[in-house]
């Protein structure tokens, strides 16, 4: 359940600090769409570690883990998303059911993998 709250809590992380980065702060928008990611990177990977897992672990090679499984997040998204709606699934229900199996695959990787002790 932490986990699922973590989840929430970045995105709208990510969705806040880029209204105020691009819509406060005026930053461009590819620029800001990159800091508003980082933002959430960064409190997902903290409340990850500390509040859902309790890892105690070296933290720099879980960071390392978990930015491997971001870039294997962001590929696996793409890829999923465009073969869906290529396959005739309209687009916004390809993207949900990608993000559902993803963050089950997530939870299991993140257990398992990066903050495992």
């Amino acid at each position: 359940m932490r986990f699922l709250v973590v989840g929430g809590l970045s995105v709208a992380v990510d969705t806040g600090s880029l209204f105020v980065y691009h819509g406060v702060l005026r930053i461009v928008l590819p620029v800001a769409a990159a800091m508003s990611f980082l933002t959430s990177f960064w409190v997902n990977f903290g409340l990850n570690r500390a509040w859902s897992f309790g890892s105690s672990a070296q933290m720099v090679p879980q960071v390392g883990r978990y930015f491997a499984l971001v870039l294997a997040n962001l590929t696996a998204n793409v890829v999923l998303v465009s073969a869906l709606t290529w396959a005739g699934t309209p687009y916004l229900l390809a993207k949900l059911l990608v993000t559902a199996s993803l963050s089950a695959a997530n939870y299991v990787v993140s257990k398992r993998w990066i903050f495992a002790a």
